[in-house]
């Protein structure tokens, strides 16, 4: 179970960086996982400078990291979950245990499937609009056609 966890939160990290689950961003609470990061890190006596060190990047670029300037999303956030010495899933979405994990990962599928079929909805609605002023127009230019065709009639010499 605990590999299956470790598969479904890798994925969604890869997928972030890859760009391919944006709205993602939105249930991840981006203030709250550098807060996680920032509390652990200071619990743990680790400066940013120390932090800086093991991940290789300037102390600014850390700064950037924790302050917001940088997004906290990026293969980075897989190195400093490994040293604070915290599951990935705690970083990104506050939740430690399994249970949590699969709760969490639970609520943004349903959340998830409520947006698809919203827009899924609004589509549809769009469709029918959609089909609804193009009878319109077919209405119209049928309309359009029997007037030039009775003008043809009385000006024929047009």
């Amino acid at each position: 179970m605990k590999k299956t966890k470790k598969i479904i939160v890798n994925t969604i990290v890869f997928l972030v960086f890859q760009g391919a689950v944006k709205n993602l961003y939105l249930y991840m609470n981006m203030d709250l996982i550098r807060d996680r990061i920032k509390i652990k890190r200071r619990m743990l006596g680790y400066t940013q400078e120390y932090m800086a060190n093991k991940l290789n990047i300037s102390v600014n670029a850390y700064g950037e990291l924790e302050s917001g300037g940088t997004k906290i999303i990026n293969p980075r956030v897989i190195e400093i979950a490994g040293i604070l010495n915290e599951p990935l899933e705690y970083i990104l979405f506050g939740v430690g245990s399994e249970r949590g994990c699969e709760e969490r990962l639970k609520s943004m599928e349903e959340e998830f499937l409520k947006k698809i079929e919203n827009i899924h909805t609004q589509y549809q609605i769009q469709i029918k609009e959609l089909e609804g002023a193009n009878e319109e127009l077919k209405v119209a230019l049928k309309t359009k056609e029997g007037i030039i065709g009775v003008l043809k009639e009385k000006l024929p010499s047009y």
